[in-house]
């Protein structure tokens, strides 16, 4: 009797045991629950890496684009976020692309260049132009709010909708 009582406690224990360690806390308070890729256009062209990252260097270029009206990035790491590139970043200089969609740009600041800038969104591989980015930038630690334009808004609306499917930026 005492070896089937003992049978039958070893594995609750440890069963118990499986789920005693828990998960580890995002890397920063401004990571979103969710699909990380939610009002992204063409989200099928990003592989998440990681659902939400954090990098911090300074910001080298800052391009408003037209076609999607996401705002581009070019963020030049520093040490501690340079295993964030990939051979692919090469074609930008070596900087890590950071994008704001035009939804976030009510909330997310917009810096000028050459700001000391942290990022904070999903870290992906861009697999149509073969380079890695944060996109979409839910966070970055200074700037200025500039909100997407209506026709900024409308235009994604449309894109997202399937309007201008064949044309990719």
């Amino acid at each position: 009797m005492r070896r089937l009582a003992l049978l039958t406690f070893l594995p609750i224990a440890a069963g118990c045991s499986v789920y005693a360690s828990a998960p580890s806390p995002p890397p920063s308070p401004y990571c979103r629950s969710g699909d990380p890729l939610a009002g992204v256009y063409h989200p099928q062209r990003l592989h998440v890496k990681s659902r939400c990252a954090l990098a911090s260097g300074v910001v080298e270029k800052v391009k408003f684009e037209e076609f999607d009206g996401d705002v581009h990035i070019d963020l030049r790491p520093d040490d501690a976020s340079r295993h964030l590139l990939s051979d692919g970043n090469d074609q930008v200089g070596g900087d890590l692309v950071v994008e704001v969609i035009p939804q976030d740009r009510s909330q997310v600041t917009i810096p000028e260049i050459g700001a000391t800038v942290t990022v904070v969104g999903p870290w992906v591989d861009d697999e149509t132009h073969g380079w890695r980015e944060i996109h979409p930038a839910w966070w970055i630690s200074s700037g200025r709010i500039v909100p997407a334009t209506p026709a900024e808004l409308e235009r994604l609306r449309s894109l997202l909708r399937g309007g201008d499917a064949g044309q990719e930026e």
